[in-house]
Protein backbone atom coordinates (compact mmCIF):
# COMPACT_ATOMS: atom_id res chain seq x y z
CA UNK A 1 0.00 0.00 0.00
CA UNK A 2 1.36 3.19 -0.84
CA UNK A 3 2.79 5.41 2.37
CA UNK A 4 0.23 8.51 1.66
CA UNK A 5 -2.87 5.63 2.00
CA UNK A 6 -0.92 4.12 4.80
CA UNK A 7 -1.22 7.90 6.08
CA UNK A 8 -5.15 8.08 5.91
CA UNK A 9 -5.71 4.60 7.26
CA UNK A 10 -4.18 5.13 10.26
CA UNK A 11 -5.51 8.63 10.54
CA UNK A 12 -9.23 7.53 10.02
CA UNK A 13 -8.05 4.10 12.20
CA UNK A 14 -6.97 6.87 14.83
CA UNK A 15 -10.19 7.88 17.30
CA UNK A 16 -8.54 9.92 19.87
CA UNK A 17 -8.47 12.79 17.69
CA UNK A 18 -5.24 13.88 19.17
CA UNK A 19 -2.68 13.76 16.62
CA UNK A 20 -1.90 13.48 12.44
CA UNK A 21 -0.01 11.79 10.61
CA UNK A 22 1.00 13.26 7.21
CA UNK A 23 3.47 13.05 4.34
CA UNK A 24 6.69 14.90 4.66
CA UNK A 25 8.51 14.49 1.45
CA UNK A 26 9.14 10.88 0.81
CA UNK A 27 8.89 10.27 4.73
CA UNK A 28 6.18 10.52 6.94
CA UNK A 29 5.85 12.93 9.67
CA UNK A 30 3.39 13.57 12.91
CA UNK A 31 1.77 16.58 14.58
CA UNK A 32 1.19 15.27 18.09
CA UNK A 33 0.58 17.35 21.64
CA UNK A 34 1.52 20.87 19.75
CA UNK A 35 4.52 18.44 18.74
CA UNK A 36 6.50 17.73 15.26
CA UNK A 37 7.27 14.37 15.58
CA UNK A 38 9.62 12.39 12.87
CA UNK A 39 12.47 9.69 12.61
CA UNK A 40 16.03 9.24 12.31
CA UNK A 41 17.90 5.83 11.69
CA UNK A 42 21.11 4.69 13.28
CA UNK A 43 23.14 1.97 11.80
CA UNK A 44 23.63 -0.94 13.80
CA UNK A 45 26.90 -2.69 12.66
CA UNK A 46 27.59 -6.45 12.84
CA UNK A 47 30.97 -6.00 14.55
CA UNK A 48 32.82 -9.38 13.71
CA UNK A 49 31.34 -9.16 9.67
CA UNK A 50 32.01 -5.19 9.50
CA UNK A 51 28.07 -4.91 7.63
CA UNK A 52 25.21 -2.98 8.97
CA UNK A 53 22.57 -5.38 10.10
CA UNK A 54 19.59 -3.46 11.57
CA UNK A 55 18.64 0.12 12.27
CA UNK A 56 18.24 2.49 15.73
CA UNK A 57 15.29 4.42 15.33
CA UNK A 58 15.33 7.81 17.22
CA UNK A 59 12.39 9.77 17.83
CA UNK A 60 12.82 13.77 16.58
CA UNK A 61 10.51 16.39 18.07
CA UNK A 62 10.35 20.07 17.82
CA UNK A 63 7.84 22.72 18.50
CA UNK A 64 5.74 24.83 16.18
CA UNK A 65 8.52 27.04 16.28
CA UNK A 66 11.27 24.67 15.24
CA UNK A 67 12.77 24.20 18.67
CA UNK A 68 13.82 21.21 19.73
CA UNK A 69 12.19 18.66 22.29
CA UNK A 70 14.09 15.97 23.71
CA UNK A 71 12.36 12.37 23.73
CA UNK A 72 12.09 12.67 27.60
CA UNK A 73 10.48 16.43 27.69
CA UNK A 74 8.25 14.74 24.96
CA UNK A 75 6.90 11.71 26.73
CA UNK A 76 6.76 13.69 30.21
CA UNK A 77 4.04 15.83 28.67
CA UNK A 78 1.90 12.53 28.64
CA UNK A 79 -0.26 13.77 31.73
CA UNK A 80 -2.18 10.00 31.83
CA UNK A 81 -1.39 6.35 30.98
CA UNK A 82 -4.00 6.49 27.97
CA UNK A 83 -1.91 9.58 26.77
CA UNK A 84 1.76 7.81 27.21
CA UNK A 85 0.20 4.49 25.39
CA UNK A 86 -0.92 6.69 22.38
CA UNK A 87 1.79 9.09 22.03
CA UNK A 88 4.20 5.61 22.03
CA UNK A 89 2.42 3.90 19.51
CA UNK A 90 2.17 6.50 17.59
CA UNK A 91 5.49 7.24 17.32
CA UNK A 92 6.64 3.55 16.49
CA UNK A 93 3.89 3.66 13.97
CA UNK A 94 5.95 6.67 12.27
CA UNK A 95 9.00 4.61 12.04
CA UNK A 96 7.44 1.90 10.89
CA UNK A 97 6.14 3.87 7.98
CA UNK A 98 9.82 5.72 7.45
CA UNK A 99 11.11 2.35 7.80
CA UNK A 100 9.15 1.44 5.15
CA UNK A 101 9.04 3.95 2.79
CA UNK A 102 12.48 2.85 1.94
CA UNK A 103 12.38 -0.83 2.24
CA UNK A 104 13.31 -1.51 -1.58
CA UNK A 105 16.83 0.37 -0.95
CA UNK A 106 17.45 -1.28 3.00
CA UNK A 107 16.85 -4.43 4.86
CA UNK A 108 17.64 -5.52 8.02
CA UNK A 109 15.97 -5.47 11.15
CA UNK A 110 14.25 -2.01 12.88
CA UNK A 111 15.10 -1.45 16.45
CA UNK A 112 12.92 1.35 18.80
CA UNK A 113 12.43 1.59 22.54
CA UNK A 114 8.77 1.13 24.37
CA UNK A 115 8.55 3.47 26.60
CA UNK A 116 8.52 2.39 30.53
CA UNK A 117 5.17 4.12 31.22
CA UNK A 118 3.33 2.42 28.11
CA UNK A 119 4.69 -1.37 29.53
CA UNK A 120 2.82 -0.83 32.89
CA UNK A 121 -0.26 1.12 31.35
CA UNK A 122 -0.94 -1.86 29.32
CA UNK A 123 -2.42 -4.84 31.32
CA UNK A 124 -2.23 -7.59 28.70
CA UNK A 125 -1.53 -9.06 25.27
CA UNK A 126 1.60 -6.49 25.36
CA UNK A 127 2.34 -5.94 21.19
CA UNK A 128 -0.73 -6.85 20.05
CA UNK A 129 -1.81 -3.77 18.45
CA UNK A 130 1.35 -2.71 17.28
CA UNK A 131 1.57 -6.26 15.67
CA UNK A 132 -1.94 -5.27 13.46
CA UNK A 133 -0.08 -1.55 12.73
CA UNK A 134 2.80 -3.41 11.34
CA UNK A 135 1.33 -5.51 9.46
CA UNK A 136 -0.90 -3.04 8.00
CA UNK A 137 2.87 -1.80 7.09
CA UNK A 138 4.00 -4.90 5.36
CA UNK A 139 6.08 -5.58 8.02
CA UNK A 140 5.97 -8.53 10.85
CA UNK A 141 7.50 -8.47 14.46
CA UNK A 142 10.40 -10.58 13.29
CA UNK A 143 11.60 -7.54 11.51
CA UNK A 144 11.17 -5.77 14.63
CA UNK A 145 13.42 -5.18 18.32
CA UNK A 146 12.02 -3.77 20.46
CA UNK A 147 14.34 -1.93 23.26
CA UNK A 148 13.35 -2.07 26.79
CA UNK A 149 14.91 0.34 29.47
CA UNK A 150 17.03 -2.08 31.67
CA UNK A 151 16.39 0.23 34.54
CA UNK A 152 13.26 -0.88 35.64
CA UNK A 153 14.02 -4.36 35.94
CA UNK A 154 13.29 -5.65 39.14
CA UNK A 155 11.01 -3.00 40.34
CA UNK A 156 7.81 -4.24 38.52
CA UNK A 157 6.41 -7.34 38.25
CA UNK A 158 4.77 -6.78 34.64
CA UNK A 159 7.55 -6.36 33.42
CA UNK A 160 8.22 -9.91 32.78
CA UNK A 161 4.63 -10.61 31.51
CA UNK A 162 5.34 -7.93 28.86
CA UNK A 163 8.38 -9.39 28.05
CA UNK A 164 6.61 -12.66 27.43
CA UNK A 165 3.79 -11.39 25.42
CA UNK A 166 5.88 -9.86 23.34
CA UNK A 167 8.16 -12.95 22.97
CA UNK A 168 5.23 -15.22 22.15
CA UNK A 169 4.03 -12.95 19.02
CA UNK A 170 7.71 -12.97 17.72
CA UNK A 171 9.11 -9.86 18.76
CA UNK A 172 12.90 -9.90 19.41
CA UNK A 173 14.12 -7.91 22.71
CA UNK A 174 16.62 -5.62 23.81
CA UNK A 175 17.42 -4.98 27.27
CA UNK A 176 19.07 -1.20 26.93
CA UNK A 177 21.60 -0.06 29.67
CA UNK A 178 23.00 -1.28 33.27
CA UNK A 179 22.08 -4.59 34.14
CA UNK A 180 23.10 -6.83 36.40
CA UNK A 181 24.31 -10.75 35.36
CA UNK A 182 21.66 -12.15 36.98
CA UNK A 183 18.75 -10.32 36.23
CA UNK A 184 20.10 -10.24 32.33
CA UNK A 185 20.32 -13.94 32.51
CA UNK A 186 16.46 -14.57 34.02
CA UNK A 187 15.10 -12.60 31.45
CA UNK A 188 17.11 -13.42 28.46
CA UNK A 189 16.84 -10.80 25.62
CA UNK A 190 18.11 -11.60 22.29
CA UNK A 191 20.27 -8.51 22.48
CA UNK A 192 21.87 -6.14 25.42
CA UNK A 193 23.03 -2.98 24.65
CA UNK A 194 25.73 -1.64 26.97
CA UNK A 195 27.92 1.85 26.62
CA UNK A 196 30.94 2.33 27.11
CA UNK A 197 31.15 2.62 31.34
CA UNK A 198 29.93 -1.24 31.51
CA UNK A 199 31.15 -2.54 28.48
CA UNK A 200 32.55 -6.07 30.11
CA UNK A 201 30.21 -6.62 32.98
CA UNK A 202 27.79 -8.68 31.46
CA UNK A 203 29.76 -9.56 28.26
CA UNK A 204 31.10 -13.61 29.35
CA UNK A 205 27.41 -14.41 31.05
CA UNK A 206 25.69 -12.89 27.44
CA UNK A 207 27.83 -14.77 25.32
CA UNK A 208 27.30 -18.37 27.70
CA UNK A 209 23.43 -18.27 27.09
CA UNK A 210 23.39 -16.82 23.18
CA UNK A 211 22.65 -12.93 24.15
CA UNK A 212 24.43 -10.46 21.44
CA UNK A 213 25.98 -7.36 23.35
CA UNK A 214 25.31 -4.00 21.22
CA UNK A 215 27.90 -1.44 22.34
CA UNK A 216 27.10 1.99 21.98
CA UNK A 217 29.87 4.99 21.57
CA UNK A 218 32.27 3.33 19.24
CA UNK A 219 33.66 6.37 17.62
CA UNK A 220 37.03 5.31 16.07
CA UNK A 221 38.62 2.85 14.36
CA UNK A 222 40.57 1.95 17.52
CA UNK A 223 37.18 1.32 19.66
CA UNK A 224 35.81 -0.65 16.76
CA UNK A 225 38.98 -3.35 16.87
CA UNK A 226 39.41 -3.59 20.45
CA UNK A 227 35.17 -4.17 20.47
CA UNK A 228 35.69 -6.78 17.89
CA UNK A 229 38.65 -8.74 19.85
CA UNK A 230 36.68 -8.14 22.93
CA UNK A 231 33.81 -10.08 21.50
CA UNK A 232 31.25 -7.70 21.21
CA UNK A 233 28.84 -9.04 18.70
CA UNK A 234 26.85 -5.48 17.36
CA UNK A 235 28.06 -1.92 17.54
CA UNK A 236 26.46 1.92 16.97
CA UNK A 237 28.70 4.92 16.86
CA UNK A 238 29.84 7.78 15.02
CA UNK A 239 32.38 5.87 13.08
CA UNK A 240 29.64 3.84 11.40
CA UNK A 241 26.84 7.12 10.39
CA UNK A 242 24.95 9.05 12.86
CA UNK A 243 21.69 8.82 12.96
CA UNK A 244 20.06 10.01 9.22
CA UNK A 245 16.74 10.51 7.89
CA UNK A 246 17.88 7.62 5.39
CA UNK A 247 18.97 4.16 6.67
CA UNK A 248 22.17 2.83 5.51
CA UNK A 249 21.72 -0.36 2.58
CA UNK A 250 22.02 -3.96 4.06
CA UNK A 251 21.51 -5.74 0.59
CA UNK A 252 24.45 -8.02 -0.74
CA UNK A 253 25.60 -7.22 -4.27
CA UNK A 254 22.77 -9.65 -5.56
CA UNK A 255 20.00 -7.51 -3.89
CA UNK A 256 19.41 -10.47 -1.28
CA UNK A 257 18.27 -8.18 1.78
CA UNK A 258 19.99 -9.08 5.02
CA UNK A 259 16.67 -10.68 6.40
CA UNK A 260 14.96 -11.93 3.66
Amino acid sequence: MPLTDLIRYFNVADNTGESTLYPDGRRASAWLHGLRLSSLFQPIVDLQEGRVVGHQAVLVARREDGSPVSAAEAYAACETPESVVHFDRQCRTLHALNFLAQRQHTGGYLQMAVHPRHLLAVQNQHGLVYEAILKRCGLAPDDIVLQIDASIIGHHPRLTEALANYRQRGYRLALAGSIEAADMLALQPDIQQIDPESRDSVLDSAHRASIQIELTGIDTAEQAAAARVAGFDLGQGALFGSAQLDCVATHGKRRVAYNS
